[in-house]
């Protein structure tokens, strides 16, 4: 199983919110397009808090293979001409990702979360397997201190990116390990980080072989 993470910059004076908007009939469009695929299970968006310009997409899918095969059906690229007439074609990246717990509906489903930490862990391209391993572990560790010690924590789930990510801080390609951390609010959030708890095991999730991090919150609606 997989989830499609899209990250796109709405076009000047979009509004998806509405659904009797142009841009809120081209996402029913596409969502109803999207439930008559076979491999596809569920989806959620909404707009990064830090910045409302900024819209993503995550699409539950049965595998990887699913959703390039419903890329290769005919009517695609119509969907994709009707979609870049809401964003800037330019400023978008897809990816996908193995998250455990699958579906990540525990984190981003506005229905239990509120919003969503979306924070990628960036690393070196040829990560050893020991390393991967390690953080894997640590991020297990820190999600259970998140649901014993964090007011206001939902839900998590993380999973390694399939692709390899370009990071300009890095300067290259990256493996990118991608959390998804439900909370009540973003305020809840940043209390935890004022925390002991958080400061005694931050190291958990900051090891010094990791290159780079971007973190931004999101609030998800399930389609």
């Amino acid at each position: 199983m997989a989830t499609e993470i899209v990250t796109a910059s709405l076009q000047p004076g979009i509004d998806v919110d509405d659904p009797n908007s142009t841009a809120g009939k081209v996402l029913s469009d596409m969502f109803n397009t999207l439930q008559q695929q076979e491999g596809y299970q569920r989806a959620y968006h909404g707009h990064q808090v830090e910045n409302l310009s900024i819209w993503q997409l995550l699409i539950d899918w049965d595998s990887v293979e699913a959703h390039e095969k419903f890329m290769s059906q005919p009517y695609y690229e119509a969907v994709i001409k009707h979609l870049m007439s809401i964003v800037d074609g330019q400023n978008i990246a897809i990816c996908h990702a193995h998250f455990s717990p699958h579906p990540p509906s525990v984190a981003v489903s506005g229905t239990v979360a509120p919003v969503t930490e979306m924070i990628a862990h960036h690393f070196s391209s040829d990560i050893s397997d020991d390393d991967r391993a390690s953080f894997e572990s640590n991020m297990k560790k820190f999600a259970q201190l998140l649901e014993e010690k964090a007011a206001g924590f939902k839900g998590f789930a993380g999973g390694w990116v399939v692709e390899d990510i370009e990071h300009a801080e890095v300067g290259g390609k990256t493996k990118t390990w991608q959390s998804c951390v439900g909370w009540q609010s973003v305020e809840a959030h940043m209390a935890f980080r004022e925390t002991e708890e958080f400061k005694d095991n931050v190291h958990l999730i900051r090891p010094e072989y990791k290159k780079a991090a971007s973190v931004h919150h999101t609030k998800f609606t399930e389609v």
